[in-house]
């Protein structure tokens, strides 16, 4: 992957007021660089260094190709009273591939401004996956953006914004705009009607779109015919600490059992020092923190050293998880290396805290994690994308990343579900006096309508990494939360046929993350779309156009 030289910066001392780590699919802004960071071909550290730099890597990618222009369709902010009126959202559609018979593919971008993201994935000949599906089924390419995200805005999203007009902000409402909009696409290209009655609609996602992409095949099947849910955590569940499990199955499977030791050693120590107000206050100064700022926002900032291992696992660059174990398992001070207990057992969990401390790509992958306005008038951000995101998790979906506790913790026991839920409270406070926010995400609600990871919708396919934190709660999920007995199959069940409760149609990545089936040249991820495209040539000869 590409790397760039960049500056590291200076440690500064953190006034910290509220972190977003640990809290649904996008922890901030930069989960989703980072994600789309590597379906570029660059490293983490391109994101976490220099922000501005970033941000001119993906404008010359994306330049790359020929730009398309944005359109808006018309949606209703309420699908269930037209009263409410309307809104514009925006999406891109590229027919160049198009031949008549082909079907129409749907990029869903999920929870965040889908500008780049449809440029590229529309354009990028060399690493799009998705125009390689567009072009072998010589298709039309759309990008869709979702409601409250990037340009799609029925409300002006900031700090002050009345909590009412976020009641619109929920699967259900955005669940059912694309179907929608799909209904009312009457354009003709090479005199074929491309309306979902006539030809064939493919939604794509991966994470949060993943879901999108499952469910709205389950729910709307006459509009979307098939659809790839990579990495979807279709289970919405309150208490997510299982997330860290797949992190320590990663770092140990990788050669880094060790670290995992001593990762733990220096949480134990940090805890320990949490306790007392005096030596608190010296622990926080360690790690260029203001001793006024909370014991649990100082951990939930830490946390931040296992961003980049959703996107990359142990590799990414200066700033991954596997660099920061590089540099951990040694002391310059007495030369000592880690054994396989770690190397606290050699220098004790002080000084190993006190490497973590010093790590030079700390203060970097904190500052960027939580690229916010520290004012204390203010709430955790001014970015709407987070805004909305928060809105969605602490409302239905939960996912909250607390302590995994037990022998495969990477995290400090003040990493609490309690700590979380009241982060939701802190943000929305005027929802949560109005009863507009529950006092806990509506999971079970969100399961019994969706069927959870028991929904088996006809002509899906799951796909998933062996290490992914997301797969988890998904279908594919093997953890002992999950429904038990359920096995994966590459054989292409009959198109429109549902697989039976124990059986899911998908294909889990040897030694892969989040979405590593969006990776141009990740073999597995290679396979995992050979699955895909097989069974989209066994079940489109089974599409039977309404020309009513």
């Amino acid at each position: 992957m590409a790397s760039f030289q960049i500056p590291l910066f200076g440690f500064v001392i953190f006034i910290l007021v509220r972190f977003v780590f640990g809290l649904g699919l996008s922890l901030a802004p930069i989960s989703r660089d980072l994600q789309f960071a590597v379906m570029l071909g660059l490293d983490a550290d391109t994101v976490i260094l220099n922000q501005t730099q970033f941000r001119k890597a993906v404008d010359t990618i994306v330049s790359a190709g020929s730009l398309i222009t944005a359109e808006y369709a018309d949606i209703p902010i309420d699908h269930d009273d037209p009263s409410v009126g309307t809104y514009k959202n925006r999406y891109w559609v590229s027919d160049k591939a198009y031949a008549p018979g082909g079907p129409v593919f749907v990029y869903d971008a999920g929870e965040t401004n889908a500008e780049s993201i449809a440029q590229f994935i529309l354009t990028n000949a060399s690493r799009s996956i998705f125009k390689n599906f567009v072009e072998e089924f010589h298709g039309v390419g759309i990008a869709w953006e979702h409601r409250y995200y990037g340009d799609s805005m029925p409300f002006p999203i900031d700090l002050a914004t009345p909590p009412d007009r976020f009641k619109y902000l929920n699967y259900q409402q955005a669940l059912a705009d694309l179907p929608y909009f799909a209904r009312n696409f009457n354009r003709t290209i090479a005199n074929q009607t491309l309306a979902p009655t006539i030809t064939p609609w493919i939604m794509v996602g991966g994470s949060y779109a993943g879901i999108r992409s499952a469910f709205t095949r389950d729910k709307y099947p006459d509009v979307i015919y098939a659809a790839l849910a990579s990495s979807a955590p279709v289970e919405a569940r309150i208490d997510m600490s299982v997330y860290f499990d797949q992190v320590y199955r990663g770092m140990v499977s990788n050669g880094y059992g060790n670290c995992t030791k001593d990762l733990q050693a220096a949480n134990f120590y940090i805890d320990q020092q949490l306790m007392t107000t005096e030596t608190a206050a010296d622990v926080k100064r360690l790690f260029y923190f203001s001793e006024t700022t909370s014991n649990e926002d100082f951990v939930s900032a830490l946390a931040n050293i296992y961003n980049t291992f959703q996107s990359y696992g142990m590799g990414g660059g200066n700033t991954s998880l596997g660099s920061l174990c590089d540099y951990l398992e040694r002391d310059p001070s007495s030369n000592a290396t880690a054994g396989s207990n770690g190397l606290a057992p050699l220098v004790g969990n002080g000084t190993i805290a006190k490497r973590l401390a010093n790590w030079p790509m700390l203060v970097p992958i904190i500052n960027a994690s939580n690229q916010v306005d520290f004012n204390l008038s203010k709430q955790i951000t001014d970015s709407p994308s987070l805004y909305c995101w928060t809105w969605q998790y602490c409302s239905q979906w939960g996912y909250f990343q607390s302590d995994n506790r037990g022998s495969r913790s990477l995290l400090s026991r003040y990493l609490t579900l309690d700590y979380f839920q009241k982060k939701c409270y802190w943000e929305f406070p005027r929802a949560v006096e109005n009863g507009l926010l529950p006092k806990a995400p509506q999971t079970a609600a969100v399961n019994n309508e969706t069927g959870g990871w028991w929904m088996r919708p006809s002509n899906v396919f799951w796909s998933g990494g062996s290490f992914d934190p997301w797969r988890t709660l998904s279908p594919l999920s093997t953890e002992d939360i999950a429904p038990q007995g359920v096995e994966p199959t590459t054989e292409i069940p009959a198109c429109n046929v549902e697989t039976g409760e124990k059986q899911v149609f998908g294909y889990i990545m040897e030694n892969a993350v989040h979405a590593s089936d969006f990776l141009i040249d990740f073999a597995p991820g290679v396979k995992s779309r050979g699955y895909f495209t097989d069974a989209l040539k066994a079940w489109l000869p089974c599409f039977k156009p309404d020309h009513k």
